[in-house]
């Protein structure tokens, strides 16, 4: 019975071992869009983060029925060996199974903040970042559990060449630095800008903005940087200004026409994104790319601009939005014909009277429609510079884990948050209640 629950006992440690890796792995491609189809991969990382802990507990389950494990038989085991000097591999590898199950428990807790009815029964007792925070350090030991286990495992199959322990240490070895490289903030390095398959850098300081009516001094857009690069001769951009769209629209670079753009923050991820590029702000962090994308798409999107500056100027330059929805997980509004007012908040990037996505919040609030509350972030999560405001609460709901208001504009979310998204004047905007 003890052989064959010690056979039962390591089976299911490698199957927790591999399910780990892939949960992990799975998490990865979904939250870094390794992939187009990241929501698959974030469905099957909810799949088997479920299946992990189910085996750590089966595992535990089958340490006490047939290993018979208890507290006092671990302390007593632990104290043996190092009275005893037990080898120093297995030492570790005792240190390192430990170390994985309290990872592994806080992180499968922290994870369950995915599901609103956690946060309902636990609130932000189980922080989101830990789930986050702790992968990086969990993996690693994983790989170095494992890797002790098929030096033993090897032993016992009197597979003892120096070269076969040689290996184990380069792999090990390699792994660890393959997920400390994957684990890596995108967007860390020199400040750059993608364009097709070339790279190009420039220093941010040297950057001047061409809409000093939205920018202050020293702050500028994503087409600026552009202009910068135009301006060294690192790249030939040939571009106009359109006042029906009230944007640059780029002609061509380096001589090939039909160029869109993508950009994101620090910890964000390759989005599209209707939003005019000379509108769009820099910040350190940044990442900025261009690639080609189908005439009808960019025109589709220019006529959402030109929609936009035809109601501002119907309304006389006033920014009035059709409809607002504003919903969360206790209420449901809808509300018409929204004359926004500016509040200045982001006035050391935006000039002032520049309306945001966040003075819609705002001015509802002033008349008295809704009540809220902001909450200022200079980091969040995987986000290393954030430095913006979001809504924490609105009413009686507040932000809870993962779980708190997000926002779109005209249908159009990206990763950008509302007190820096300029508005001209969107057909809608909708504030709900949503988890990330």
């Amino acid at each position: 019975m003890w052989v064959k629950g010690l056979k039962i006992h390591r089976a299911t440690s490698w199957l927790i071992t591999l399910f780990g890796l892939i949960t992990i792995l799975l998490g990865y491609a979904a939250t870094r869009r390794w992939f187009p189809e990241y929501e698959l991969f974030l469905f099957l990382h909810g799949v088997t983060g479920w299946i992990f802990p189910g085996l750590l507990l089966v595992h535990f389950i089958l340490s006490i029925i047939y290993l018979k494990l208890n507290l006092r038989r671990i302390f007593k085991g632990l104290k043996s060996e190092r009275i005893s000097g037990t080898s120093t591999l297995r030492l570790i590898q005792r240190i390192t199974k430990w170390v994985i199950i309290v990872f592994a428990i806080l992180i499968s807790l922290s994870g369950l903040t995915y599901y609103p009815w956690f946060v309902a029964i636990f609130g932000n007792f189980f922080d989101f970042t830990l789930h986050l925070d702790l992968d990086l350090v969990l993996s690693m030991f994983m790989i170095i559990h494992v890797g002790i286990g098929a030096k033993f495992y090897l032993t016992r199959r009197k597979v003892t060449h120096w070269g076969v322990d040689l290996s184990i240490i380069f792999l090990v070895f390699s792994l660890l630095m393959a997920a400390v490289a994957i684990d890596l903030p995108v967007g860390t390095g020199d400040p750059h800008v993608r364009i097709g398959s070339n790279v190009y850098y420039y220093i941010p300081a040297e950057v001047e903005t061409a809409r000093p009516d939205l920018f202050q001094n020293g702050s500028f857009s994503v087409f600026d940087v552009l202009l910068h690069l135009d301006s060294e001769g690192q790249i030939d951009l040939n571009y106009h200004f359109n006042t029906s769209m009230d944007t640059h629209v780029i002609d061509s670079v380096n001589g090939e026409t039909n160029w869109w753009y993508y950009t994101y923050y620090s910890g964000g991820n390759i989005e599209d994104n209707v939003e005019r590029i000379d509108h769009y702000p820099w910040k350190p962090g940044t990442m900025i790319g261009l690639y080609k994308k189908s005439a009808s798409y960019i025109q589709n999107a220019f006529s959402t601009f030109k929609e936009e500056v035809d109601r501002l100027n119907n309304n006389f330059a006033s920014v009035i939005i059709p409809t607002v929805y504003v919903s969360g997980l206790t209420f449901n509004e809808t509300f018409y014909d929204i004359t926004v007012s500016p509040h200045n908040l982001r006035n050391q990037t935006f000039q002032n009277d520049v309306i945001t996505a966040m003075d819609v919040i705002m001015t509802l609030g002033d008349l008295g429609y809704i009540t809220y509350q902001l909450t200022y972030h200079e980091s969040f999560r995987g986000a290393r510079y954030v430095h913006s405001y979001f809504v924490s609460t609105i009413n009686t709901d507040e932000q809870e884990g993962r779980c708190g208001f997000l926002y779109d504009v005209s249908g159009s979310y990206i990763y950008l948050s509302a007190d820096e998204r300029i508005l001209t004047s969107p057909e809608s905007i909708n504030f709900y209640w949503g988890c990330l």
